[in-house]
């Protein structure tokens, strides 16, 4: 299995393959086959891990790599057999893991192999226990199946507390959050890692650092172009997400995008929907979806109207709304399709404050992308991602159809509302 590296803003090279935090004292000696070797093993796995975490070849550790390599070695011929005479043993299987995942750090052959089959074994053994998913997830941060880490990381926090986890799933948590260029996963574990021990955040600043320095500052002066802040996952019916708008929505294959803009501090994404045959031609209804800062003194009510265009209005109750409170209006303009009716128009507004992290909910691991080179590390510089317009936050959806077309228009009006995401 291929070790990556990853450079990130050329700042200096992070060596994810020479990193391992899934740490010996989760492993509890007590329930251990009480052979000298294994015991043996466990200690020489707790005196060498901080030397199996942040390899440096200058010299500066008490024992070199070789010397290292050795004796973890040695302490998996007495570590493997062991397993196979004691299969039932979950302790036994995490420190055989355990110690073959250090021994890849340090380039030993066929380790990683070992580590997964082992951590595997200790996963059929105890399926609710968090420690072999843990392990396995560190190992594969460290490689090319990083995606596949960070997602099982995920998996786990989802389904505990982030207090019921110690400290060292956070910080490799930390790592491969950063690694796989979720920023924000990282600086929110950062925050945990500082609750539960000061002293092992402190150790994960220069990962913070990196977190930071991926996420660019919004600048409300500038006029972006389209695929710097919008992104599309290139589906059949796609979804565009914008992390500086805080929105990610879902079209339709056959839905025309007039617009993606961010300018003025003001996110315009318009659309076409249809085409539908109305009273004497093919129409096509469209919705706009705009978010901005609310001008000094400017109620929700206010910036609803101010999209309105004149005619009769009236307020109605959205039938889906993304936010805890959303305001309707719906408005006829009399004439406005000539033959194919009246111009039905109607608009739903809501308001959300700034997330503590965001652009969170709109991360995913990002994949390392393959080669074909025969070296052991290669590098790739993750893609730096766009701030969030900072602060409150009015959002404005707008729907503008002929009467002769209107519950089609509607149809996609609630469809546009029913896949739209608002962090």
């Amino acid at each position: 299995m291929r070790k990556i590296c990853v450079l990130i803003l050329a700042l200096f090279l992070f060596a994810s393959a020479r990193r391992a935090r899934a740490d010996a004292a989760a492993i509890h000696a007590d329930k251990l086959p009480r052979q000298t070797a294994v015991l043996a093993a466990l200690d020489d796995a707790k005196q060498l891990e901080p030397y199996c975490r942040r390899w440096s070849s200058d010299g500066q550790y008490p024992v070199t790599k070789d010397q290292a390599a050795a004796r973890l070695t040695k302490d998996l011929g007495f570590l493997v057999p062991a397993l196979k005479s004691h299969p039932r043993n979950e302790e036994l299987a995490l420190l055989t893991g355990l110690v073959a995942h250090y021994a890849y750090n340090l380039d030993v052959p066929d380790t990683h192999e070992t580590a997964m089959w082992a951590l595997g074994e200790a996963e059929k053994l105890a399926p609710a226990d968090i420690r072999a998913a843990w392990f396995q997830a560190a190992l594969k941060c460290q490689t090319l199946e990083s995606t596949e880490g960070a997602d099982a990381f995920l998996a786990i926090e989802r389904g505990h507390k982030w207090n019921q986890l110690p400290a060292a799933f956070w910080m490799d948590y930390v790592d491969c959050a950063t690694g796989t260029n979720m920023p924000e996963h990282a600086l929110r574990a950062m925050g945990y890692l500082k609750q539960l021990n000061a002293q092992e955040a402190a150790q994960e600043q220069p990962m913070a650092l990196i977190a930071l320095k991926r996420m660019v500052p919004f600048d409300p002066a500038r006029t972006y172009e389209a695929k710097e802040v919008w992104k599309s996952d290139d589906k059949d019916d796609p979804a565009l997400t914008s992390a500086s708008c805080g929105v990610r929505l879902r079209l339709r294959g056959f839905w025309t995008i007039n617009q993606l803009a961010l300018q003025k501090s003001t996110c315009v994404a318009l659309f076409q929907t249809g085409a539908y045959q109305g009273t004497t031609q093919q129409l096509r209804p469209g919705i706009l979806l705009l978010v901005k800062q609310p001008e000094p003194g400017q109620s929700l009510e206010d910036f609803a109207r101010k999209f309105m265009p004149p005619g009769q209005t009236q307020t109605f109750v959205p039938s889906r709304c993304p936010a805890d409170r959303c305001f309707g209006l719906a408005g006829v303009q009399e004439g406005m399709y000539g033959k194919d009716g009246d111009g039905h128009g109607r608009i739903i507004v809501f308001e959300r404050d700034q997330p503590a992290f965001p652009g969170l909910i709109f991360e995913s691991p990002a994949v390392i992308p393959k080669t074909d080179k025969n070296d052991s590390l290669h590098d790739y510089r993750p893609e730096a991602l766009q701030g969030r317009i900072p602060g409150h936050l009015y959002y404005l959806i707008l729907l503008d159809a002929a009467a002769s077309i209107e519950q089609s228009a509607l149809a996609d009006y609630d469809y546009f509302l029913r896949n739209l995401v608002v962090e």
